[in-house]
């Protein structure tokens, strides 16, 4: 569980998504034995509307992705929380994000308005790429999901190269239905242009 969320946080440094989901299938047959549960990738994420940001964003693109597994553990109990908030700071999350996520919106306002996140999914560098999680104990509550890519549309700086600006929201994700629980910031919506 251990390497899993290591793995699951930083995916590019620990051997790609390929690895998360090596990883989900080892603690997935672990548990077999006791719960009698399996774990099958992607089962219906084709159809998700978070499937969009993958081709829309694709400096964020494993962020993304890995934010998504990294939400499937946390409903079976695998992802260790960084913090987890109480069920009153994970209500404000959950009723304000998409709305407050109608303009764009940078990492600091983020972080100023919610508070350190429950995971972060990429680099801590501010001018990465990254998804910021916001999760309570309770795994069946909603993982409110924020992410971030690059301000410049067309830029997709090498792991050498600094951009020379800090990284903006693009979406938030509380639930994954297209008529309810996405928004899209102006930004990202340039990225659908």
């Amino acid at each position: 569980m251990e390497e899993f969320n290591r793995t699951v946080r930083r995916p590019d440094e620990f051997g790609g998504l390929s690895e998360v989901v090596r990883l989900l299938d080892r603690l997935a047959a672990s548990e077999r034995g006791t719960t009698g549960s399996v774990w099958l990738p992607d089962t219906n994420a084709r159809l998700a509307p978070s499937g969009l940001l993958r081709g829309a964003f694709p400096d964020s693109d494993i962020y993304v992705i890995a934010s998504q597994y990294g939400e499937e553990a946390h409903r079976r109990g695998w992802l260790q929380l960084d913090r987890r908030l109480t069920p009153a700071e994970h209500a404000v999350v959950v009723d304000k994000a998409v709305a407050w996520s109608e303009t764009d919106r940078s990492l600091p306002e983020i972080l100023a308005n919610f508070g350190p996140p429950s995971v972060t999914f990429g680099p801590q560098d501010p001018y990465r790429p990254k998804t910021l999680s916001y999760a309570t104990d309770d795994p069946s509550a909603p993982v409110v999901a924020f992410h971030l890519g690059s301000a410049q549309a067309d830029s997709d700086p090498g792991p050498e190269d600094r951009p020379s600006a800090a990284v903006v929201l693009l979406a938030v994700r509380v639930r994954d239905d297209f008529l309810d629980g996405w928004e899209l910031t102006p930004s990202g919506l340039d990225r659908f242009h």
